[in-house]
């Protein structure tokens, strides 16, 4: 089978070769990401498998299908930058890698966690300029005595909650579908008694028209005094507006994110920080925000399973076979 990969970053040619090897089938890499541009590239190919956050253009679903190409899959978890409709319109089916290392982005989410309770922002930025007081920043907190809402409790935000629970936190969990064996590491509840009573909100849903802005102004007042916001999940689901709104009255303790609703212009670059949108430069001037490049999943076995869940995925859609990653609406 001949397959096209499309956004081929460096870290997953080891595995792209060694699964093409293994198998027996060719897979040609292409670092740009999958547009209307280079569409046509897949001619003659058997499948296509991508990895992008910018939005697949509906028209490359039907020239897709033009071309014989009977799926295709993702590299990666979230899937809103595909419209369904128009995939199976065009006779296509779709895949993601659902859960290619969910402790991979729990153990970053709980890394960010404690950097934020612990000021060490403060702390790195007060020792780099010669202060070495411990009034640089304020005391510490400890997660056994924090309260912390997981908004979405799939594979990622449970992993997370267990984490959370074993080091003693009281985890709350908020999420349309009900898991009865999370109940031994977390509590479920609704969004508004979660926000009430959490001193951690932490993201881990898809991005929806249910979660898209959700975290908006309305959302900011119902959260606790000196809460921190989490968002490791997708950027669209916070309100950068609201989000600063509440950090400059003092409202929020701080924010931690990996992901921001701009970040596909400047993600991926070496970027200029003057040039940063207005909205960025001023969360990374914060002292009590930090920042990262979308690179919570990036793990060596999550970039590993990312490539040969999808490869295989991809060829068993091209197949006509049943998958449990197929993406049905």
């Amino acid at each position: 089978m001949k397959i096209l990969m499309y956004a081929v970053f460096e870290d997953e040619v080891p595995y792209i070769e060694e699964f093409a090897n293994r198998t027996g089938h060719e897979i040609v890499q292409e670092t740009d990401y999958l547009s209307e541009k280079n569409v046509d590239l897949a001619a003659g190919f058997d499948a296509v498998v991508t990895q992008q956050t910018v939005n697949i253009p509906d028209m490359v679903y039907s020239r897709l299908a033009e071309l014989g190409i009977r799926q295709i899959s993702i590299r990666q978890v979230g899937y809103d930058i595909l419209n369904i409709d128009a995939i199976h319109k065009a006779g296509l089916r779709a895949s993601n890698v659902a859960a290619y290392s969910p402790r991979a982005i729990a153990e970053y989410t709980l890394t960010q966690l404690l950097n934020l309770i612990r000021n060490n922002k403060r702390y790195y930025q007060a020792t780099e300029s010669g202060n070495w007081l411990w009034s640089a920043a304020p005391q510490g907190k400890e997660i056994h005595d924090l309260t912390v809402a997981v908004i979405g409790a799939g594979r990622i935000g449970s992993a997370l909650a267990e984490m959370l629970h074993v080091l003693g936190a009281k985890v709350l969990a908020v999420d349309p579908v009900y898991h009865a064996q999370n109940e031994a590491f977390l509590d479920y509840t609704n969004l508004d008694d979660a926000l009430k009573r959490a001193d951690v909100i932490t993201f881990h849903t898809p991005l929806n028209k249910q979660t898209n802005g959700m975290a908006d102004k309305d959302f900011f007042q119902k959260v606790k005094k000196n809460a921190y916001i989490l968002n490791f999940a997708r950027g669209g689901i916070i309100q950068t507006s609201a989000l600063l709104e509440n950090l400059r009255s003092g409202k929020l303790a701080g924010a931690a994110l990996d992901v921001l609703p701009n970040e596909t212009e400047f993600m991926g670059k070496i970027q200029n920080p003057d040039k940063l949108p207005a909205d960025v430069q001023e969360l990374m001037s914060r002292d009590n925000v930090l920042l990262s490049p979308h690179v919570a999943f990036y793990t060596n076995l999550a970039v590993k399973n990312m490539v040969e869940i999808a490869l295989n995925d991809a060829i068993a859609l091209s197949q006509g076979k049943h998958i449990e990653n197929e993406i049905l609406y």
